[in-house]
């Protein structure tokens, strides 16, 4: 039976609002007092000129259902899925901070904020917080993001990996380890998510965005009745952590007005999916007028939302069955752990995060003198990034402006960068070019140097820079190092650019012909790399070790069957040197059965020794 014209004009004038709801956009830029305020207001005026509607739309219009990814490996151990790490010794927690040991000490600056210091002097692999997440967010095993060859079954709610599993029969997505698991989750948090979760209603493999994340933080304070007074001068409490949650930082006012919009558009979302899509509001009836109880609940979401971009712990969960454990992962998540959000940034950390089965342990990386602060490297930052990258992303996302020892190394390297020929120091400012004489004032020294060999220098940099831009030969890049070497000290960031510019023109060019001069210059950048971060920093073990790996090949090829010169065999010392000390930077991490990857490497390198005419004894330190 065809349309009638009238009913044809009903179905266009239907499409037509749709498509215009759809395609509105509101910016919102009234005055506030708070988050609670600016949310007030946003909502009424959402409500006023209808941009609601787009809202509700979304909402209606959600995807359809997503299922649980089955193609996991079978070949997967699952009871070695997880590192485990036993709770704190009783004598060793802390009177005062909980989750913490007796090692650290809360202290509050106006430079740092509210902060953790070293109570003691403290040595590498010191445990300093073993904390269990207050909230957890486990992005969900779906068809759409799983992977065959890396993912792994996790714990909805406490991110153990798992074989066998409870499975939720509403959604059929989110799993849980235990039907403990899955019955806490189910009356604190899941009963109202359920059906966003499945649906993808909230972006959670998204990196950026918290909304999901404030939404779950707010369920845990409205599990709690949203209890925000500790009433105690202990630092948190594992039974109601929610005083803390409360109290963690915010910079809301800090934001940009797009920023604020993104915030609270998120929070209307997902105030409008409780109303419309779950049964949240009928236990708090008792809590009087529901509008003004929504409206709080709106601005909750907003002060979470802002809470949780500078205050979350970015988890990536290995996955220890592949390669070398260390970068290989099997799922990611987002935590609020009050106690480890204490902790300031640092771009070259002297802590850092590992992830224990259920527990967010931190530990030293590097030796901590008494009453110096704890640093982590925060997830969302690179430390091997240049300063204005790094700046971007403290500046522009989290709102503070990072001056740890990095980053004042990088400022400082355009003031004064020259070594002093007296103390060997970095430390020359003031450089006066004069036509005869260059001059320089040393802050160690304290005193006047005499600076000629750097006009000399720099002259000859000069002309082997043009030079090379004719021929592109390699060898005048490595004058260039030389001059460098004359002029900058060992540990300079000018000199780890030239060597990194080395390395990889003899990677690119000469391939697998001149393996030595990679190893050269590979071991040149670690050594540099090495006096700014610990060898334990992750990005850099991880990376040290997939060079020791690559480059072994090539290596093994040109040694043998030919004597090796003095300086190749210095060479291969450090190499051999760094392929074993790698395995106790490896155990830091993994336990001992699971670095085959590394014990591979181990093997050949100690077959090798014995096949190349080199005395045994000269490497009998470390095989």
């Amino acid at each position: 039976m065809e349309m009638t014209e009238f009913e044809k004009s009903v179905i266009l004038k239907q499409l037509a609002k749709e498509k215009k709801i759809a395609n509105s956009t509101f910016t919102f830029t009234e005055e506030y007092d708070n988050e609670f305020d600016a949310f007030a207001k946003y909502y009424a005026a959402i409500k006023s000129n209808g941009f609601i509607s787009k809202i509700l739309q979304e909402i209606d219009l959600m995807r359809d259902p997503c299922q649980l990814f089955e193609k996991v490996s079978k070949k997967s151990q699952y009871q070695q899925l997880d590192l485990h790490y036993e709770d704190l010794a009783i004598s060793n927690r802390n009177q005062n901070i909980c989750y913490a040991t007796d090692m650290v000490e809360l202290q509050t600056t106006a430079e740092s904020g509210r902060h953790l210091i070293a109570a003691q002097n403290l040595c590498t692999n010191t445990v300093l917080i073993n904390e269990i997440p207050t909230v957890l967010q486990v992005t969900p095993l779906c068809k759409c993001l799983g992977n065959e060859a890396t993912s792994l079954y996790r714990c909805h709610h406490c991110g153990i990996g798992c074989g066998t599993f409870y499975t939720c029969v509403t959604c059929n997505l989110c799993i849980f380890c235990s039907r403990t698991c899955y019955e806490i989750a189910y009356e604190e948090y899941h009963a109202y998510e359920c059906d966003g979760v499945q649906r993808h209603f909230w972006p959670i493999w998204d990196d950026t965005d918290y909304s999901y994340l404030s939404l779950r933080m707010m369920l845990y304070g409205a599990s709690r009745d949203f209890d925000a007074s500790s009433g105690s001068s202990f630092y948190g409490n594992s039974s109601n952590n929610y005083p803390y949650i409360y109290d963690l930082e915010t910079h809301f006012r800090d934001m940009s007005t797009e920023q604020i919009n993104k915030v609270l558009y998120s929070s209307a979302k997902n105030l409008l999916y409780l109303i419309n899509k779950s049964n949240f509001f009928t236990k708090f009836k008792h809590k009087g007028c529901m509008d003004k109880f929504s409206l709080y609940i709106g601005g909750l979401m907003v002060k979470h939302y802002c809470q949780a971009q500078i205050n979350n712990v970015l988890l990536t969960f290995p996955n220890l069955n592949l390669a070398s454990g260390l970068n290989t992962m099997s799922g990611t998540g987002k935590a609020i752990c009050p106690t480890i959000a204490l902790i300031n940034h640092a771009c070259n950390p002297n802590a850092t995060i590992i992830v224990y089965a259920h527990y967010i342990v931190v530990k030293t990386i590097r030796p901590i003198r008494q009453g110096e602060e704890i640093t982590l490297c925060y997830s969302e930052i690179n430390g091997f990034l240049p300063l204005e990258d790094r700046r971007l992303v403290t500046q522009h996302f989290l709102f503070f402006t990072c001056r740890c020892l990095i980053c004042e190394l990088e400022e400082a390297a355009n003031e004064r960068p020259f070594k002093c020929p007296s103390c060997e120091n970095t430390a020359i400012k003031e450089i006066e070019m004069g036509v005869r004489k260059c001059s320089g004032f040393c802050a160690l020294c304290h005193r006047s140097v005499n600076m000629n060999h750097i006009s000399r220098e720099m002259k000859n940099v000069s002309k082997y820079r043009k030079l090379y831009y004719s021929s592109f030969s390699i060898e005048h890049l490595e004058k260039i190092a030389e001059c460098y070497k004359t002029i900058f000290p060992p540990n300079s960031l000018q000199l780890l650019d030239i060597y990194n510019i080395l390395y990889e023109k003899h990677l690119l060019w000469g391939g697998n012909e001149h393996p030595m001069e990679r190893l050269k210059y590979g071991l040149l950048i670690f050594e540099i790399i090495e006096t700014i971060f610990s060898r334990l920093y992750p990005p850099l073990l991880a990376g040290k070790l997939l060079f020791l790996v690559n480059v072994f090949e090539t290596v093994e090829g040109i040694t043998q069957n030919r004597d090796i010169p003095p300086e190749e065999f210095e060479l291969l010392k450090k190499y051999v040197k760094e392929v074993f000390q790698i395995k106790n930077d490896l155990l830091f991490y993994l336990p001992l059965d699971k670095i085959s990857y590394y014990v591979t490497l181990q093997s050949k390198v100690v077959d090798f020794i014995h096949s190349i005419n080199i005395p045994n004894r000269s490497f009998g330190r470390y095989i």
